[in-house]
């Protein structure tokens, strides 16, 4: 009798111990290493605002390809933001104006390769569990940022069983939500440099800052 009673409480308690055999760092430890073995990425997304006053909501699909060191492509309908990692460039088409600096990296706020593809380090983080997304299962992590002046008031990152960071929820301190959701992507492609300068397009206003 109390052998069975062993093995019923075996088997109840079994899958609790598999669920949580994996911890938040362990997770974040994945995803840096999937990143670090990166040299390139090409990733589709869509991206959502939600205002907290008005209530009214964005949103917008994109493209993003990523090179390192600090290379990036970033498309979507309203802007599209160019760097090859001296040189950036802005481009908006509906003012037909393209806005050329030198390259900087924020120290507080977050880039793409942060956001989309890396892991913020100036965050904690904590498993909230696992979720169903796009058919898979994915961790589910809430993060909260280490200094006062953090690009985030909170974050909640959807990572996937391959290590890739699937969807980003961001606070921000007005209360907007962003949502980015990856809907799919491609790493290691060799992506030449010319994929990172952008032509400026005949008769755009140039505004130059460098």
């Amino acid at each position: 009798m109390k052998t069975r009673w062993m093995l019923f409480v075996l088997i109840a308690v079994l899958p609790l111990m598999v669920v949580w055999a994996i911890d938040a760092r362990k997770i974040i430890e994945n995803v840096q290493e999937r990143y670090d073995d990166m040299t390139d990425a090409t990733l589709t997304f869509s991206q959502s605002v939600r205002f907290k006053v008005s209530k009214a909501e964005q949103s917008v699909k994109g493209t993003l390809l990523f090179k390192k060191p600090n290379k990036y492509f970033i498309e979507t309908e309203d802007r599209t933001v160019v760097t090859d990692g001296k040189t950036s460039w802005s481009w908006s088409p509906r003012n037909h104006q393209v806005v050329i600096d030198n390259y900087k990296e924020e120290t507080h706020a977050l880039s793409p390769e942060q956001l989309l593809l890396s892991y913020p380090k100036d965050y904690f983080s904590t498993l909230v569990g696992e979720e169903k997304l796009a058919g898979q299962s994915v961790y589910v992590l809430k993060l909260t940022p280490k200094e006062d002046n953090a690009f985030a008031t909170a974050m909640k990152i959807w990572v996937s069983k391959d290590w890739l960071i699937r969807k980003v929820e961001i606070t921000d301190i007005n209360g907007a939500v962003t949502t980015y959701i990856i809907e799919k992507i491609s790493v290691d492609q060799d992506l030449p440099d010319a994929k990172f300068t952008y032509q400026v397009p005949e008769k755009a206003e140039v505004i130059d800052l460098r």
